[in-house]
């Protein structure tokens, strides 16, 4: 049976008098990879920070795993989400084991938990543990960089697991070799739920179950990748769309 772990009902969000997001409704299940798609300004990162409380609703309901945020202990919330962005934020200071270990310790998680729980990640993410756990971010590239931080954000086994526009910043041949990563984490890690923002559209086509278009604070299609390609719901997808065509047509030119 599917559960819903994700819903907003009705959602709106202004900062002062501008409108970020109007009546923004959807709901994804547990389990599902999802990512949003739209250019800067659409609101997506703004709705991904709504899930975790960072952001509060204007007006409408956020209810994530059954519970409304209006009402939740949001510091609690967020040890139960991981979340992973563009600029990965580790702390310098510390060590690869450190950074990973910050949520655990927190929580008052015993040593050798905390020991497991280190080793286990870093093979997950496909960084040995030995050669790695004592390194400092500075001696790390940013593809590896990045892959602490979605160790960093497993730490405490999340349900959930929020990325903005993580792969960004990276170099053409990493954010491949990540994006595929990414997409047999979430194959491995069962029931685990994906919410990732990205502007790129050929890694919203091959990271996500679902795609949502955004498009000035409204949803334009919430569609699977297929869907989304074989029928586009408006001119606005139809157009973002038609941008990787051009791509295509501009590759066979200098071939």
């Amino acid at each position: 049976m599917t559960k819903e772990i994700i819903k907003f009902e009705h959602v709106n969000k202004k900062f002062g008098r501008n409108e970020i997001i109007s009546d923004l409704s959807f709901t994804i299940n547990q389990g599902e990879f999802v990512t949003v798609l739209g250019a800067s300004g659409s609101g997506k990162t703004t709705t991904l920070k709504m899930i975790n409380g960072l952001e509060m609703p204007t007006g409408g309901k956020v209810i994530v795993n059954g519970e409304d945020l209006s009402a939740a202990d949001l510091v609690d919330l967020r040890r139960h989400i991981g979340y992973v962005v563009q600029s990965i934020g580790l702390f310098p200071h510390m060590t690869v084991a450190q950074n990973i270990a910050v949520t655990p310790k927190l929580l008052k998680w015993d040593q050798a938990r905390i020991a497991d729980t280190v080793d286990h990640l870093l093979e997950l993410v496909n960084l040995k543990p030995n050669e790695y756990k004592k390194r400092y971010p500075n001696q790390l590239s940013g593809g590896q960089q990045q892959r602490i931080g979605v160790a960093r954000a497993l730490s405490t086994n999340p349900p959930i697991m929020l990325f903005d526009e993580p792969f960004s910043a990276l170099d053409a041949i990493i954010k491949q070799d990540l994006q595929q990563e990414i997409k047999n984490l979430h194959q491995k890690l069962a029931n685990k739920t994906f919410f990732f923002v990205t502007h790129d559209i050929n890694e919203a086509l091959f990271l996500g179950d679902r795609v949502m278009v955004m498009n000035q604070g409204k949803i334009e299609q919430f569609a699977s990748p297929r869907e989304l390609v074989s029928k586009p719901a408006s001119s606005y997808v139809a157009r973002l769309l038609g941008t990787v065509e051009q791509n295509k047509d501009l590759w066979e030119q200098l071939k």
